[in-house]
């Protein structure tokens, strides 16, 4: 590099250094206003609760939420669901692994993977940033409108997954009164509620919804756990399966950088990174790696228990517990069968919250359509796609978490990168004026680079129903690692020169 290069660069770096020590600017002008056709509407709305701020940064004033085991509930309560007991299917039931080696591959490998989530939940209440916001301090303006999309179609994905696992136990009830398409539907319309109300309602729902659910995944243990010791034997094969594990453990953990700060924007700005992270780890790691564990369980009973694959075979998960439940309890069983279905309700709310703030950040002119229109529109997309997801479900879930996995090691290390060596891990470095300023913010060219450039080698080391590269028939899924290791050569560099040609981050 050459010396006016790096003076430049040192002088960008100075800057930051300085100003470490300011506080996030207590007259940010606040940018939301609700839009003005039907302006009476909407003020009505605001005067119920219902959140129209879209993605603009909340204002220091406004962020005055000091309970901050919010975090850790709303994310408990929407992991303390059918949704990691269907995922946790996999290790067994689809890698064929043991039950032993998938609880080793589970609580190592996700304790591990939510590090990175966890410490950039600790940012968004310093700079009252959504994650797509703050995303667009490396990944520019415009190149965070893919970027957006891609984190949108990834949230809608997780949604999806949960609506079809709650769908499958409601229809267990009655299958013939109550088919599929039907319970998604339910599903989906009362998640809509919860997503319509926004951050407040979501978070007072979750303080407590997750008890029930609680109860009734004991119920669900009780009476299943004395046919779980019956284990198929493991066929697992070679690095494959494991590597695929760990595609997979990144799919649920780290796909968390994407959309973590949604849910402390509207946090104190003093609060306690540490006590943030700990809340982290608890309402996602802790829940999830659990239910996962019951979910291996389960998937490696079922081959070897014939009445519970016979229902596996006619209503997937859903069928196996309604199973379990009705044979073992009856009536009462049906009504254990409702509330593990609607625990999915908070998981669904919670991602249709997330895609209702992404959708303006693919095209920032959308800005001006309030949030909660984007969220009944997406209600209706993600009913059509769980209705058809539902017909090959395990096979296609895999699929799509594997990818999720690669997509959020690359925005990682990006995000990563950006925040610890170009900005020095300084909130005062992202400033809220420049938030929606193409010109001021980076061009995203570095990010852009670091996005495309490694699927060179992700495509032939991935894995999945659809498609396995040659590297991955040979050493497994190594997606993922190489999505990490190609966005790390690519990002520092190229940024470094965007950084001198440019003068500023």
């Amino acid at each position: 590099m050459s010396p006016i290069a790096e003076e430049k660069i040192m002088g960008v770096e100075r800057h930051v250094e300085n100003t470490a020590s300011v506080k996030v600017d207590d007259d940010t002008e606040d940018t939301f206003r609700p839009p003005s056709i039907g302006l009476a509407v909407w003020q009505k709305l605001l005067g119920v609760g219902v959140e129209l701020r879209g993605l603009e940064p909340v204002p220091l004033d406004k962020r005055t939420d000091r309970r901050y085991i919010n975090i850790c509930t709303i994310l408990a309560a929407s992991m303390i669901s059918l949704l990691p007991l269907g995922i946790g299917l996999a290790p067994t039931l689809v890698y064929g692994l043991s039950f032993s080696h998938a609880a080793a591959m589970i609580i190592c490998l996700q304790f591990v993977l939510i590090i990175p989530s966890a410490y950039i939940a600790t940012i968004a209440p310093k700079t009252g940033m959504r994650q797509m916001v703050q995303a667009r301090y490396s990944f520019g303006k415009y190149f965070n409108g893919f970027n957006s999309l891609l984190v949108t179609l990834g949230s809608a994905g997780f949604g999806i997954i949960a609506c079809v696992q709650g769908s499958q136990v409601l229809t267990s009830i009655n299958p013939e009164r109550l088919p599929i398409a039907v319970s998604i539907t339910i599903m989906m319309l009362v998640s809509l509620f919860l997503s319509f109300m926004g951050y407040s309602v979501l978070h007072f729902f979750a303080r407590w919804a997750w008890t029930a659910t609680l109860f009734a995944i004991v119920v669900l243990t009780g009476t299943s756990g004395d046919k779980l010791y019956q284990q198929a034997p493991p066929r697992a094969q070679g690095a494959p399966p494991y590597m695929g594990m760990v595609a997979l453990a990144a799919a649920n953990m780290l796909t968390w950088v994407n959309i973590i700060g949604d849910y402390a924007s509207y946090m104190a700005p003093e609060a306690p990174s540490i006590l943030i992270m700990c809340y982290v780890v608890a309402g996602l790691a802790v829940p999830f790696s659990l239910l996962m564990l019951l979910g291996a369980a389960i998937g490696g009973a079922i081959p070897v228990i014939p009445a519970w694959a016979e229902a596996y075979k006619l209503g997937g998960i859903g069928g196996v517990i309604g199973h379990v439940l009705i044979e073992r309890l009856g009536g009462f069983g049906k009504f254990i069968l409702v509330i593990l279905a609607f625990s999915v309700v908070t998981t669904c709310a919670r991602d249709l919250y997330t895609v209702s703030f992404n959708v303006p950040a693919i095209l920032p002119p959308l800005r001006v359509v309030p949030r909660i229109v984007w969220a009944i529109v997406a209600t209706g997309a993600m009913i059509g796609v769980a209705i058809a997801a539902s017909a090959s479900f395990l096979e296609s879930m895999a699929s799509f978490l594997h990818i999720c996995g690669y997509t959020a090691g690359t925005n990682a290390c990006i995000y990563l990168v950006e925040w610890f060596y170009f900005r020095k891990a300084n909130p005062a470095s992202m400033d809220p004026a420049i938030w929606d300023d193409a010109r001021a913010l980076p061009s995203g060219i570095a990010a852009a680079a670091a996005t495309f450039i490694p699927w060179a080698l992700i495509v032939p080391s991935m894995q999945s129903a659809w498609y396995t590269g040659p590297i991955a028939k040979k050493a497994g899924d190594l997606g993922f690692e190489f999505a990490v290791v190609g966005a790390l050569l690519v990002y520092a560099p190229v940024r470094a020169l965007e950084i001198k040609y440019r003068g500023h981050l």
